[in-house]
This record gives structure tokens, C-alpha cells and sequence, in this order.
């Protein structure tokens, strides 16, 4: 009887075990990469062209959880799923993005920073809350 009761411990055991890593996608949950169009917040001040009209000063990628992000590229930020395949990080536009109907794939470089194929821009990992440190 303990035979039975082992084997079906070890049965389930293995039967429970998953292929599915999602330790690639784990690296990333909670972390937000910006591009910078300006070198500082000066820079992106000085550079406004109305007072009354705001040009985006950044890019970024923010990672929710899993599968979910959340990206800007002007001025509005997009609800998006991505994936991850090795070092590509795959971000897949859904029915209401507006500026962009293709993957955008962006390659890890280091741990805090990831670059946009296509463009070959370098999005660098937030530190703090601000754009600048």
C-alpha cells in the first residue's frame, strides 16, 4: 500500500512539473524603459513650442506583468500584450492601437537596457520616479 501511495506521490509530482518558464518574462515585471528625446528636463521645457500645447519629451515601456505592458510613443499610452523569445521582447499591438498595427521588437541588451529594432534607439531602465536622475 505505501508502494502505491509513493508512486502516485512521485506521479503527481511529475505530472504537475511545467515546461512553461516564465522566469524571461519574470525579469522584467515592473520595470519601465524610457528613450529620451531630450538630455534633460530643461532641455524638454525649453524645447515647447505653445504654452498651451505639450510636445512628449520620451518614449516608454512598462511592463505589468506576464504578458500585459504598457507603451508610449507620443502621447498616448497603449494597454499591450508581449511576449518574450529569448531576447526579443515582442510587443503586439491589440484592435485600439492607433500608432502602430505591427509588432515592435525591441532586443535585450544589458539588464537595465533594451534597444528598439527598427530604429536601433537604446531604451534605458527608470531609476526613481523621474525621467531625469
Amino acid at each position: 500500500m505505501i508502494k502505491y501511495l509513493l508512486l502516485s506521490l512521485v506521479g503527481i509530482s511529475l505530472l504537475s512539473c511545467s515546461d512553461d518558464d516564465n522566469s524571461e518574462q519574470s525579469e522584467f515585471i515592473g520595470k519601465t524603459f524610457d528613450y529620451l528625446f531630450f538630455e534633460t528636463e530643461q532641455e524638454c521645457i525649453d524645447a515647447q513650442p505653445d504654452p498651451n500645447f505639450f510636445i512628449n519629451c520620451h518614449q516608454e515601456l512598462s511592463f505589468i506583468d506576464n504578458e500585459k505592458a504598457e507603451i508610449i510613443l507620443t502621447d498616448i499610452k497603449y494597454s499591450v500584450n508581449y511576449t518574450i523569445d529569448h531576447a526579443k521582447i515582442i510587443i503586439h499591438p491589440s484592435s485600439n492601437t492607433i500608432e502602430f498595427q505591427n509588432d515592435i521588437i525591441f532586443e535585450k541588451i544589458t539588464d537595465s537596457s533594451i534597444k528598439r529594432m527598427g530604429n536601433n534607439t537604446i531604451w534605458n531602465q527608470r531609476n526613481g520616479n523621474s525621467l531625469w536622475n
